[in-house]
């Protein structure tokens, strides 16, 4: 308060209509009945905020100790397991295909599943629906999709292994209220959903192309804090534990021991080489910006301009930078974005996003050519075909 003596600010009400003022000679002031009022409602108005803030942070707390209990139960039974874990690609990601036409190393790339979200119809003009049943649906169709592409679009020929791009926004999460109100799975629940179904595929695109290798990163949605944490941050998060928690299950299996391969990195982004062509995998939250005209194209274009200068000059240039996050699918010369599993939500319907329809990133990396094919692995089920011709040709009345 004013020292109503002095002018000075910081001065002290004691009680009983006295008020202390230490600015210059210390000194003391009557205060009248209705500036002691003014100052016991703010007083009383400031221990009433902090009592609130106290309180919110008491309930973060218990909910971040709870959730560090639960991982940490869980790491301690995915830790006795042993997983093949990488800092790089294997060594066959590199090495000559042999045959007489040679297609190179496929890529799949699987990012934001966001298993445990619920997409109500009605709220997106009828045109998607998304929950747990149908999650699983469409990864298995774009598992069995990418397979069928490679093995009967193309014409016969061979294959160097295959690549399959973990890039985060696996699950759900809790960073918003509204996601622990509407998913029809809690988190940990839907990590072991998810952890079921991708065990089973991982190992079919291994028992189809020979050796698989499993790049990861964690995206936004899982992780603890509300906020995002730089250090620490992804061992912080949902989609580390899922991808610790699939490499150890696979690792136990001696079947695939050496065949099947993880890099999960310590931070926020994974580099690794396939025929020479150098990849940089990140999830893509870290790029903001975008307005009407351009969208999010501006955002990618300064973030992987800002990236490559950055790891030039750690000595780590890379070819091609990969993400996902956006939710659409673009492929950009030396940027590829990924699209997404759940498709067009009333988050994309509130912003006006372009629609695009559930759909998952496939790509060749040949060994003298680069990148070569790239296509979209459609999640959704087909639509019916319209009955038109073939060719049509305007003409005169």
């Amino acid at each position: 308060m004013l020292c109503p003596k002095c002018g000075a600010e910081g001065a002290i009400y004691n009680g009983n209509g006295r008020g202390r003022c230490t600015n210059g000679k210390p000194h003391t002031f009557n205060v009248t009945a209705e500036v002691e009022a003014q100052v016991q409602n703010a007083d009383r108005a400031k221990i009433d905020s902090l009592t609130r803030e106290i309180s919110s942070l008491r309930m973060d707390n218990k909910r971040l100790s709870a959730v560090s209990l639960e991982l940490e139960t869980i790491r301690r039974i995915i830790g006795t397991i042993d997983a093949n874990l990488t800092t790089d690609a294997p060594a066959w990601a590199s090495k000559p295909i042999t045959g007489k036409l040679i297609h190179g190393t496929p890529t799949l790339m699987l990012s934001d599943l966001h298993f445990g979200e619920v997409v109500f119809p009605t709220q997106v003009n009828n045109v998607n629906s998304y929950n747990t049943s149908l999650a699983k649906t469409r990864l298995k169709r774009v598992v069995t999709g990418a397979i069928k592409l490679l093995r009967q679009t193309l014409a016969p020929g061979a294959f160097g292994g295959m690549v399959c791009i973990l890039g985060g926004d696996m699950v759900e999460g809790t960073i918003h209220d509204e996601l622990r109100d509407t998913s029809d799975e809690t988190v940990m629940e839907a990590v072991i959903t998810l952890h079921d179904e991708m065990v089973p595929h991982l190992k079919a695109l291994c028992e189809e192309f020979g050796k698989l290798h499993v790049p990861c990163v964690v995206g936004n949605h899982g992780r603890l804090d509300r906020k995002p944490r730089m250090k620490n941050g992804p061992k912080l998060n949902y989609d580390w534990l899922l991808y610790q928690f699939i490499a150890r299950t696979i690792g136990s299996d001696p079947k695939y021991k050496g065949r099947i391969t993880f890099q999960i990195p310590d931070g926020y982004e994974a580099s690794y080489r396939v025929h020479g062509v150098r990849y940089m995998l990140t999830h893509g939250d870290s790029f903001k910006g975008g307005d009407g005209i351009s969208g999010p194209l501006m955002p990618w274009m300064r973030g992987s301009l800002k990236a490559s200068k950055s790891y030039s000059a750690m000595g780590m240039p890379f070819d091609v930078m990969v993400m996902g996050h956006w939710h659409q699918l673009r492929y950009l010369g030396s940027i590829i974005v990924n699209g997404s599993l759940v498709g067009y939500n009333e988050y994309a319907q509130k912003m006006h996003f372009g629609f695009e329809p559930p759909q998952q990133a496939l790509w060749l990396t040949h060994p003298t050519r680069g990148l070569t094919f790239q296509e979209a692995v459609f999640a959704d089920d087909p639509k019916p075909q319209i009955d038109r011709e073939w060719v049509s040709v305007h003409r005169a009345a």
